[in-house]
């Protein structure tokens, strides 16, 4: 064989760098691929996420309320509302209501992207001591109004408010706390624009069927069984599920920003009063 000949093939030594790098980048790939796919669904939540959120101002546009929570046995209806109270403030979406589509479980609840329902909270304030709460009932929003003149101290905040803080930790180990520096969204303890968020929309993220779940995210995952504590009656799955108790003031929600360094993984969103406000203006339902 000559010696040009012989330079047209590879050696063994080389052959062995190629499948090394090849073997390499196929690691780095393997072992992303689990990262990767979580990510894609986190952008998966946030998408739907906007279009519930999308789907109730729409509905409040349209009825000049928020629709109640749907309820396991309730085949994805709200649970009350309009001329009654929401027989439960805390619960899940109520698709059939919204008229939104998506991947349901038996008891027609809207599942995110790893299979467990959204938790769907409205506040039940009353200002004005009417009866009910001021978002769920036909008219109240309207005849509560955009000002601070009911009576009681002043507060600084609008007659028609939100209860709902959101927190970036717990900052105890007790459940509420929510103080300071620690808030993101609303104001427990001083004057400011809104006392709160009007309605919490949750996603409990890859883990939440842990056995511990992160300390932040016990503020999120509620301690009330469904039909045990709440009073639902089960539905077609004869599951129950985890609930904040918003009747006996369980109304903090902690929201980080999504890593995987301690695992915290839950995803809170809430509409801005400005932007629901506004919008219902736009469409009337407000002055």
């Amino acid at each position: 064989m000559s010696r040009k000949q012989g330079q047209l093939g590879f050696t063994l030594v080389e052959i062995a760098i190629v499948l090394l790098i090849v073997g390499i980048l196929l690691g780095y790939t393997v072992a992303l691929f689990p990262k990767q796919q979580d990510l894609k669904k986190y952008r998966a939540v946030e998408v739907e996420m906007d279009r519930v959120i999308e789907a109730i101002i729409g509905f409040a546009q349209v009825n000049g309320r928020l629709p109640c929570p749907a309820i396991p046995n309730s085949n994805g209806n709200e649970d009350g509302g309009g001329g009654v109270d929401c027989n439960n403030y805390g619960g899940f979406v109520p698709v059939n209501t919204l008229g939104l589509t998506g991947k349901l479980n038996q008891d027609t609840l809207l599942l995110d992207p790893w299979g467990n329902p959204y938790r769907y909270y409205v506040t039940n304030n009353d200002a004005n001591g009417a009866g009910g709460s001021d978002f769920v009932r036909n008219g109240q929003m309207r005849t509560v109004g955009l000002v601070d003149v009911l009576p009681g101290p002043p507060d600084g905040y609008i007659d028609l408010d939100g209860r709902y803080l959101i927190c970036d930790d717990n900052g105890t180990t007790t459940d509420d706390e929510c103080t300071g520096a620690n808030q993101v969204f609303g104001n427990a303890n001083g004057v400011g624009a809104y006392a709160g968020a009007p309605f919490v929309l949750l996603s409990q993220g890859k883990n939440w069927n842990a056995v511990v779940p992160v300390n932040d995210e016990l503020e999120n995952i509620g301690s009330v069984l469904t039909t045990t504590n709440l009073g639902m009656v089960l539905g077609p799955s004869g599951n129950e599920y985890l609930l904040k108790d918003v009747g006996v003031g369980q109304t903090t929600f902690v929201r980080r920003p999504t890593g995987f360094a301690d695992d915290f993984d839950d995803v809170v969103r809430w509409a801005s009063p400005h932007v629901l406000y506004s919008k219902m203006i736009e469409a009337g339902q407000l002055p």
